[in-house]
């Protein structure tokens, strides 16, 4: 039985901690392509920034909560093996409960959606371009 609770917390720590990687590079790549919707803001097109803004506020709050959750589960298990065991597996969940609540975790690319907010970016710099010449 330890044996497999051993197993079982070890896989728990080790899919939290690497999707906790993937989703800092997620976000860093987020952050980044973000900055295109800005100039989309200005022509009166707000869908794609508000996208993008609750998938940066759901890759946060799931990176935090996943941490937060995993911690207390290492908390408990000196009092309470069973129940650290449970809380650590349930910090696997976080991602799906937080899409349940609309907040995107995922890495779905809206390619039409990123050409529009790029040619946006282009004809805005032109046009500033052109009123200071």
């Amino acid at each position: 039985m330890l044996i497999f609770l051993l197993i079982m917390m070890g896989y728990s720590i080790i899919k939290v901690f690497f999707a906790n990687l993937k989703r800092g590079g997620i976000l860093l790549i987020t952050v980044v392509v973000g900055s295109l919707y800005m100039f989309s803001i200005v022509r009166g097109y707000t869908d794609g920034f508000i996208q993008w803004c609750k998938q940066v506020v759901g890759i946060c709050l799931t990176a935090f909560l996943q941490s937060v959750i995993l911690i207390a589960g290492l908390g408990v298990m000196r009092e309470n093996v069973l129940l650290g065991i449970g809380i650590i597996l349930a910090a696997s969940e976080i991602p799906r409960i937080t899409g349940q609540f609309g907040l995107d975790t995922s890495t779905k690319a809206n390619l039409m959606s990123t050409i529009y907010a790029a040619q946006s970016a282009v004809t805005i710099t032109r046009t500033i371009a052109g009123a200071m010449k």
